[in-house]
């Protein structure tokens, strides 16, 4: 803009210095028809340098009109030195001395991809997703310290990868795996002190794509196979075990049934031997009449031995 102003500026004074000089030469002539000449050249040298001036003017007033969004902040340098802020609307600079940046206010979405180590020297890679948004009463602090928003965002994505490695180099690779979902946290808290240096909010941080190498994965996957196999050999050891004692619980307990139902029975037939002891013989004998049904005893031998069977009703 100051360029494309000198320009037409030194233009301006060209034209009106060269004009000025033909219309002088024509005068120097008596000649009427030189003399009308003269004074053409003289008011067409007011004309140019009047519309050279106009289109200063109007390039000025262009030059000069900022519109700024909403979800942006204007930095405003004034010969090279920060001198205020412009906000969202219709702004007005000077152009010949101004130059204004502009701060984008929106949510940035940066991801890293990196390769790393544990703890206990196993190779890991990763990436990192995180958000940013300008914090606004800051703003000229990222023109000041770094120039533009886009080098700003380079260098803070650089130191945010670094925080990510030295939180992963805490964990051995095991450790790493079994707390995978709680790292993210703990790196959004490291991450976090940048706020201090850089003039942004951290919004979120992701850690994701943690993998290891191949050799580590089979072994690992090797091991939990390994572990799975000695869980289900020790279920199972126990499973046997009580299915054991469960089985040894019926015996014992069946035993004990039918010891008590020998027990039972025996005492059952002790009480009716005792009690028919004790009964009268008349009346062993009034039950036996009243269950005959009038037919004499049959008499078998089988050649030595003589078997009286009676008859008695059902």
């Amino acid at each position: 803009m100051i360029v494309f102003m000198i320009l037409l500026a030194v233009l301006a004074i060209a034209a009106f210095v060269i004009l000025t000089a033909v219309s002088k030469s024509l005068a120097k002539d008596s000649d009427e028809y030189y003399q009308r000449k003269a004074k053409s050249i003289r008011r067409i040298r007011f004309l140019v340098c009047g519309i050279i001036v106009a289109v200063m003017a109007v390039t000025c007033i262009i030059g000069g009109v900022r519109i700024v969004d909403q979800t942006e902040v204007g930095v405003v340098k004034t010969f090279g030195q920060i001198s205020k802020t412009i906000d969202g609307g219709l702004n007005f600079v000077n152009p010949m001395t101004d130059s204004v940046a502009m701060i984008d206010l929106k949510v940035h979405k940066q991801e890293r991809a990196f390769a790393s180590y544990t703890k206990d020297a196993q190779p890991v890679t990763a990436s990192v997703e995180f958000q940013t948004e300008v914090v606004e009463s800051r703003a000229a602090e990222i023109v000041a310290d770094y120039g533009s928003q886009e080098a700003m965002e380079e260098k803070l994505g650089n130191l945010v990868e670094e925080r990510t490695k030295i939180v992963l180099a805490k964990y051995s690779a095991m450790p790493l795996l079994e707390n995978r979902s709680n790292l993210s946290a703990e790196v959004k808290a490291e991450v976090e002190i940048l706020e201090e240096i850089f003039p942004v909010n951290f919004t979120t941080v992701i850690v994701r794509d943690i993998d290891f190498s191949d050799a580590f994965e089979a072994s690992v996957e090797a091991k939990m196979t390994a572990e799975q196999a000695a869980l289900k050999a020790e279920q199972d050891k126990k499973t046997a075990v009580i299915k054991a004692q469960q089985e040894a619980e019926v015996a014992e307990i069946e035993a004990k049934a039918a010891i008590a139902k020998a027990k039972g029975e025996a005492e059952s037939l002790e009480i009716t031997r005792q009690a028919l002891q004790n009964m009268p013989e008349t009346w062993i004998q009034q039950q036996y009449l009243e269950k005959w049904d009038g037919v004499l005893p049959k008499i078998m031998t089988d050649g030595s031995n003589l078997m009286i069977t009676p008859n008695l009703g059902e």
